[in-house]
């Protein structure tokens, strides 16, 4: 099966961007309030910890799971693959 790295990088930036424009989901039943991004799979969390020291870096109190992020990328692949797939055979057979 032959990988096709166009698909392949749309999907990569289809995954994070993902983090930006689709809402997260904010959870607040443990103690340390937390919000999770990603589509399909939720891969990043960002933890709501206020502390009176306070660190300066934007990403300290967040977890990246990339695995998740991997099989996210997958997952789109797959999607986007399908619907050229789709589209290929659809225009092929109103060609003939």
């Amino acid at each position: 099966m032959k990988i096709h790295k166009k698909i392949l990088n749309l999907s990569f930036w289809l995954a994070a961007l993902a983090v930006l424009f689709i809402p997260g989901t904010l959870h607040t039943e443990n103690v340390p309030l937390r919000t999770e991004y990603g589509f399909p799979l939720r891969f990043l969390t960002d933890y709501h910890i206020s502390n009176s020291e306070g660190s300066i870096w934007f990403i300290s109190d967040m977890h990246i799971n990339l695995l998740v992020y991997f099989v996210n990328v997958l997952f789109i692949y797959a999607g986007i693959h399908v619907l050229v797939y789709i589209k290929k055979r659809l225009t092929r057979k109103s060609s003939d």
